[in-house]
């Protein structure tokens, strides 16, 4: 009896030992539990009982319990990597059984399946294309393909825009020159010639003295004023060896005096002949000599002064009229601006002033802004080029056959260069459009004779040019801006008129234009008080930049159209406009997109006020690439078509729908509070993340993360009762109860811990200790058998 007794402690000291070496072979094992044997003695007993001596008949093993405490946790580099922070088990599927596990070592199959080593299947709830997680258990499934784009439907953002902020945009007047000779062809001498009056000859030297004296008045009447000046000349004293010097002294004479007039005295240097001539070039003045007979005595100057004498104004046969060079002809003109302070500022234009120096000296006063442009149209069939044709002084080669193509070429050729700011375009008639976009007069002229050009302005009659000595002119039209706050109180010709006005009557209707000032353009920063950027993207995938523009309206509390608290947001696309066509424009532009603008109000409080802001659809993109042709994604559906909000999913056109619900109007810098947009370009898995709760996030390199699933946990009502498969695997039994499976964090399951691996619960230390004990109870047992031997054959021994 005591074999059997000591030969079962052997076989439990035996299965003890094997528990505590497998123990020990596992303490790397990861999610490995440790178990330990348990036994129980063994008693003989008959029916009617053993008694209270019974002696016992060894032991027996009665279980293996596993100890599922929680292992440390590992951290790794692998976001697959999974352990669990408290209760619960990985549910895994292989070759169509279920087992659990927490050995959380997980990785990626060819598939994209979450697999652990063994290839057995991580189990969780999948998730639709929005990221709603079912409850469904199945595989777990990573896409490893690209991830298609997604096109943007949707914008939200909110916004705090500046109460603070000034208001850009004002109405001022505008108004054109439009007078009989704006912009009309002038015919003149190409080069202005001066008024001279021819003496002849006078005999020199010639002595004066107080009886061989010489007395006469020198006259000039102005074209303009008609105002007369005159100065008298006496020459008693000096003598002149040759007419230059009689002309000096003449000359010293008048210029000697308290009021000279314009006029010089000369001497022909071929012919030696005397003269008097105008100083101001180009002035058809008259000039005349006056001889006091009474006060001159007989000599060549006396007689020769007396033959061209007439009354002051009246014209000797020897006197020849000034020439002025071609002019635009414009009259002088008055303007006066009142400015909002009521002060007056008096403007005057000088005669034949071209259109660019009268804008620019406009613009030289406050609170008016002006700009100048001259147009020509040369007429095709009168045009003949002999190779001496210029324009403001520029020869021109071009012959105009058989078009004025070839002239159109060279005249842009030159824009930036010796015809600065003039260009030209051929017109549906064939004729020659020249713009001088500066203002500047246009001149044309012919270095020799047997050309033929024929200039026509936008009023007037044509004028043709056709030799050496004269050319066509014509001036420019200038437009002029007022400030809000300043007005024209005064319109007039200077006194005297010459020339062709400027202006016609301020009073006629539409003569002053109302026009935004500071208006708003998206290429001005002036103009508008914030921007900012956000990246849609098109059908395709396609990035493109949305630019929102904010510009504060004016609030005038005596006009019912406007209102305080209110804001106009303009968007545009890739640089382009994308508001809906207007079908009052004439066409092509009631087909072209427009400017998009919406309304924004806000309550006294600064709160967005839903109710007055518009609703905000962009309703006309046409998705371009970067060499502004279109690149083939959805396009637009307008208003006039039937686009509206919401926009349908899945979209059905480019159009998609801005919300700026939450935004505010304080007291305070603007700023963006919130911004997201529902597209995004085609993607790459670049990443996994696993959250807490066990949802799966799949990143991408477009930016975008889409849930994939959420990691199934399960438990049991007895984890002593799994059945050990092996692998750090168990599997469901009767005695375990029926899994209990749920979201990780729910209920009585563990938290998910990613890129770590929860380790052995082995100690060490105490298997170490308990495998001596084990080693002890087996020799222990084992002596027992040796001493039962030794007695049993002390009993043999008996004789």
């Amino acid at each position: 009896m005591s074999f059997n007794t000591a030969l079962s402690g052997i076989r439990a000291a035996n299965t003890d030992l094997q528990v505590t070496g497998n123990n020990i072979a596992n303490a790397s094992t990861i999610g490995f539990k440790s178990s330990r044997a348990e036994f129980g003695d063994v008693y003989t007993s008959t029916l009617l009982g053993g008694g209270s001596n019974t002696a016992g008949s060894g032991v027996t093993l009665q279980n293996i319990r596993q100890q599922f405490t929680q292992g440390n946790l590992k951290f790794t580099q692998n976001e697959l990597d999974l352990s669990i922070n408290g209760e619960g088990f990985f549910i895994v599927e292989k070759n169509g059984e279920r087992l659990y596990t927490r050995a959380g070592t997980f990785g990626l199959d060819k598939d994209g399946n979450i697999v652990n080593g063994t290839g057995a299947l991580l189990q969780g709830f999948s998730a639709d294309a929005n990221g709603n997680v079912s409850g469904v258990l199945g595989d777990l499934r990573v896409d490893v393909s690209s991830q298609e784009p997604r096109q943007t439907t949707a914008v939200n953002a909110s916004f705090n825009l500046n109460a603070n902020e000034k208001v850009l945009e004002t109405t001022g007047q505008r108004f054109s020159t439009n007078g009989t000779g704006v912009n009309e062809a002038q015919r003149g001498a190409k080069t202005a010639t001066t008024s001279t009056l021819a003496v002849g000859t006078v005999a020199t030297p010639i002595t004066f003295s107080p009886t061989n004296r010489t007395s006469f008045t020198i006259s000039r009447v102005d074209p303009i004023t008609l105002a007369t000046t005159d100065v008298d000349i006496v020459l008693s004293s000096g003598s002149a060896s040759s007419p230059a010097a009689l002309a000096n002294l003449i000359n010293s004479a008048n210029f000697d005096s308290a009021s000279p007039v314009n006029v010089e005295a000369y001497a022909d240097p071929v012919t030696g002949q005397i003269g008097f001539r105008d100083l101001a070039k180009g002035v058809a003045s008259i000039v005349t000599l006056t001889i006091d007979a009474a006060n001159s005595d007989a000599n060549a100057l006396t007689t020769a002064v007396g033959a061209v004498s007439t009354a002051a104004g009246t014209p000797a046969a020897s006197h020849t009229t000034g020439i002025p060079q071609v002019t635009n002809n414009y009259g002088s003109h008055t303007l006066v601006v009142r400015g909002p302070n009521g002060a007056d500022v008096t403007y005057i234009s000088k005669y034949g002033a071209s259109a660019d120096k009268t804008a620019s000296e406009l613009n030289s006063l406050a609170g008016v802004s002006a700009t100048a442009r001259t147009e020509a149209t040369l007429l095709a069939p009168s045009f003949s080029n002999n190779g001496s044709f210029r324009i403001n002084g520029v020869n021109l080669t071009s012959t105009g056959l058989p078009d004025m193509t070839a002239l159109r070429d060279e005249i842009n050729a030159l824009s930036s260069s010796t015809l600065f700011g003039i260009s030209a375009t051929v017109d549906d008639a064939g004729n020659l459009s020249v713009v001088s976009a500066t203002g500047r007069d246009l001149e044309f002229t012919f270095d020799n004779a047997g050309g033929n050009a024929e200039i026509q302005g936008s009023q007037g009659v044509a004028q043709v040019v056709n030799d050496a000595v004269n050319g066509v002119r014509i001036g420019g039209q200038v437009t002029t801006t007022l400030q809000e706050g300043y007005s024209i109180v005064s319109s007039q010709p200077t006194i005297p008129v010459f020339g062709g006005s400027l202006f016609g009557s301020t009073n006629v209707p539409n003569f002053f234009t109302d026009v935004p000032i500071n208006a708003f353009n998206p290429a001005d920063q002036k103009t508008f008080n914030h921007a900012t950027n956000t990246t849609v993207y098109d059908s395709l995938g396609n990035a493109h930049v949305m630019r929102q523009y904010f510009v504060k309206e004016p609030y005038d509390p005596a006009d019912p159209t406007t209102s305080p608290n209110h804001w106009k947001m303009y968007v545009q696309i890739d640089g382009k406009n994308v508001g809906d066509p207007d079908p009052t424009l004439p066409s092509p532009q009631n087909t072209e997109p427009t400017m998009a603008s919406f309304n924004l109000h806000f309550a006294p409080d600064g709160n967005l006020d839903p109710f007055r802001t518009d609703a905000m659809l962009i309703s006309n993109w046409t998705p371009i690439g970067a060499d502004g042709q279109p690149l083939g994604g959805l396009g637009p559906l307008n208003v006039l078509q039937g686009g509206t909000i919401p926009v349908a999913e899945p979209p059905a056109s480019s159009n998609f729908q801005i919300d700026l619900a939450g935004s505010t109007q304080f007291g305070s810098a603007f700023g963006v509070e919130e911004l997201d947009q529902n597209g995004y370009a085609t993607g790459r898995l670049a990443g996994l993340d696993i959250s807490s709760t066990g949802i799966v996030f799949a990143r991408f390199t477009n930016g975008e993360a889409q849930v994939l699933g959420q990691v199934a946990l399960a438990n049991f009502s007895s984890v002593e009762g799994l059945k050990p498969t092996g692998d750090t695997m168990w599997a469901q039994t009767f005695e375990s109860g029926e899994a209990i499976v749920g979201a990780p964090g729910s209920a009585q399951l563990g938290n998910i811990t990613a890129g770590a691996v929860e380790e052995s619960n082995v100690d060490l230390s105490e298997q170490l200790v308990n495998l001596i004990i084990a080693q002890r109870n087996y020799q222990a047992n084992a002596k027992t058998i040796e001493t039962a031997n030794a007695t049993t054959q002390t009993i043999i021994n008996l004789r």
